[in-house]
């Protein structure tokens, strides 16, 4: 059996960005920030709760919150992401909530994380071959579909 999980992440919010050290539970279907963390950094507060249950069958209701993470390991991945506000005082837990939709994925025999994210993969590859950050944002926002419109002001007659 493999022993814990853990990773340095990058957590911010309005107040303060603070590198602290996470455990990475691949069993965990909602990510957990401790009230005080949560505090420190000035983490945003949502108007929902969610009820989570615990390996013993224990449900609690916790506050839903939302703040910035970002994994310096996998070249700052990250994003705005949830997180349960719990009143315990250990280290943060990373859940498959956070860890999916960045496109991470644990190799559970030797604890390594990776990118399993085409385009992200594809940004990185052009981004070391020299092209412009502005060329790698407009395939990113071709491939993905988000390109905004740009609002015109109409000419005067």
């Amino acid at each position: 059996m493999m022993s814990s999980i853990y990773v340095d992440v990058k957590i911010g919010g309005a107040r303060a960005r603070l590198i602290v050290r996470s455990l990475v539970d691949t069993g965990a279907e909602i990510s957990l920030l401790p009230v005080n963390l949560a505090r420190r950094i000035g983490a945003w507060k949502t108007k929902r709760q969610i009820t989570v249950v615990g390996v013993h069958n224990q449900s609690r209701t916790l506050q839903l919150i939302v703040c910035r993470i970002w994994v310096p390991s996998l070249g700052n991945i990250g994003g705005r992401v949830p997180f349960a506000m719990t009143d315990n005082d250990q280290e943060p837990i990373i859940g498959m909530d956070v860890l999916k939709p960045m496109g991470i994925s644990i190799n559970t025999k030797t604890g390594v994380l990776s990118v399993q994210n085409e385009v992200w993969e594809a940004f990185k590859t052009l981004a070391g071959a020299g092209v412009a950050f502005y060329a790698g944002i407009s395939l990113l926002e071709a491939l993905s579909g988000s390109k905004k419109r740009r609002y015109r002001r109409p000419t005067r007659r």
